[in-house]
């Protein structure tokens, strides 16, 4: 968003760097950003109600306050801390006291002892992904993916005779040999790395999956304050309820918007602007083949993420004025949250699909 008198802002703030610091004074949030240790550090001063950024990402050692920490979750602005390779440490939510998130969370119990209803929402989880995964290919408009496309139609056409999560697993192998080749060979990606479940992979080695990480987190932000919004339990997922790893759940709902990064990091891989791209001078490797991301290339990507999040379609969306259709120009981040309620309402019984 653009305020008056102010240079662009978005709805998404990154603090990285040693030194950076959220702290509150005379009743207003001090954002510290400290990424160039060569230059003085730049501070922002908001009144929180004012304040552009729904969502800060931190990486590096900083320091925030709790005054800082109490006054963000009061006002529902998400905080997410990553490691120093894009990888989720926490997120800030508030914490939800209420007789309905009770309900709903005991509800989201009982489905989840439900091995009938796990299975049908494992399908359908697994359904919308491929669903997403062949809207964006052919979003690309690439001639050389069109036999993966046609093979992940195919998949999801006999999705019905899938026994096991294991065969749905070799449509992510389709998919991101797919995506390899729509990334210039400059970048030099080849695959995901393994793993693929996780919100973070291990340490990436390409700028690619640097980029991938980096947006999978901010994703699961997003998701994780939606699901703790309507007081769900993170840890008890539906579809990767055996995994071990952070926020089962957060995962699940993940999974029908993870095109929503991959598609953002295809547009920044491709993108015809020299200085908007992915430049070969913004990353390097340590000694030990890790990617190391200079500061501007992870804002200007998470800047465009965020533009990403906000683009709109039709969607099927109940509330507001109606439409002879039916259908209303919504978010693609409003359709996750539009998701996890309707996951709320299946488990309650208030409806007897899961649409996504």
């Amino acid at each position: 968003m653009t305020l008056k008198g102010h240079s662009n802002h978005y709805n998404i703030k990154f603090l990285k760097g040693y030194g950076h610091s959220i702290s509150v004074k005379d009743s207003k949030i001090i954002l510290k950003d400290c990424h160039d240790p060569f230059t003085p550090p730049n501070i922002e001063s908001w009144y929180i109600k004012s304040m552009p950024y729904e969502k800060i990402v931190l990486q590096g050692k900083g320091y925030i306050s709790t005054d800082a920490l109490a006054l963000l979750s009061e006002n529902n602005r998400n905080v997410i801390l990553l490691d120093n390779h894009g990888k989720p440490v926490t997120y800030l939510n508030p914490v939800m006291e209420s007789l309905t998130a009770t309900r709903n969370r005991i509800a989201q119990y009982d489905t989840f002892r439900n091995p009938e209803k796990c299975q049908f929402l494992q399908r359908q989880i697994v359904k919308s992904k491929l669903e997403s995964q062949i809207k964006f290919l052919k979003l690309t408009e690439r001639e050389e993916i069109k036999e993966a496309i046609e093979k992940l139609e195919t998949h999801l056409t006999n999705l019905d005779h899938f026994t096991s999560i294991s065969n749905e697993s070799k449509t992510s192998h389709i998919y991101f040999r797919a995506f390899a080749k729509i990334i210039p060979e400059r970048y030099e990606f080849h695959s995901r790395n393994p793993s693929y479940v996780g919100l973070a992979k291990n340490k990436a080695t390409d700028i690619i999956n640097a980029l991938l990480n980096y947006g999978y987190a901010v994703l699961g932000g997003e998701i994780s304050k939606f699901i703790n919004g309507f007081g769900l339990d993170a840890y008890y997922g539906f579809y990767h309820k055996s995994h071990t790893g952070f926020q089962p759940l957060v995962y699940d709902m993940m999974e029908p918007f993870r095109w929503l990064v991959d598609y953002t990091v295809f547009r920044i891989a491709n993108i015809k602007d020299h200085k908007q791209r992915i430049r070969l001078d913004e990353f390097t490797h340590t000694r030990d083949g890790i990617i190391v991301m200079e500061y501007n290339l992870i804002r200007k990507f998470l800047e465009l993420l965020e533009r990403t999040f906000q683009s709109e379609r039709r969607y099927g969306f109940r509330h507001g004025a109606k439409t002879k259709d039916g259908l209303k120009n919504v978010q693609e981040i409003t359709i996750a949250k539009i998701t996890v309620q309707n996951l709320v309402e299946y488990c309650l019984g208030k409806q007897k699909d899961f649409r996504i």
